[in-house]
């Protein structure tokens, strides 16, 4: 699943899962392709994910404009480990996002 915003040719991405899921809840997280945490979600069915997360939906679509304001490509991560081995782009997502958790360790 994916849904794109703006005219870019190439637009960064911004890559959605469910890092914890139950069979009550479900977490799921926004991260920017620069390694930003920029929305998340809890829901009770993973099958109301995608509309919580504005694949289907203009939710949290401000918050995506914020951080690329000149367009965007959301990415639906179904399989984590999969995605880290075969999406170059989303590895070097998580890789940043580790970079930015441990300068904010080394700056506190």
């Amino acid at each position: 699943m994916e849904r794109r915003k703006g005219e870019l040719s190439d637009p960064p991405r911004i890559y959605v899962w469910c890092n914890s899921c139950s069979h009550q809840w479900h977490t799921m997280v926004a991260l920017a392709e620069d390694g930003a945490g920029i929305s998340g979600h809890v829901c009770s069915s993973h099958g109301f994910a995608g509309y919580d997360m504005g694949f289907n939906s203009e939710q949290k679509h401000e918050r995506y404009d914020e951080h690329y304001p000149d367009g965007w490509e959301l990415i639906w991560v179904e399989d984590f480990k999969a995605s880290m081995a075969g999406d170059s782009r989303f590895a070097a997502a998580i890789e940043a996002n580790r970079a930015r958790a441990d300068l904010e360790k080394a700056n506190a």
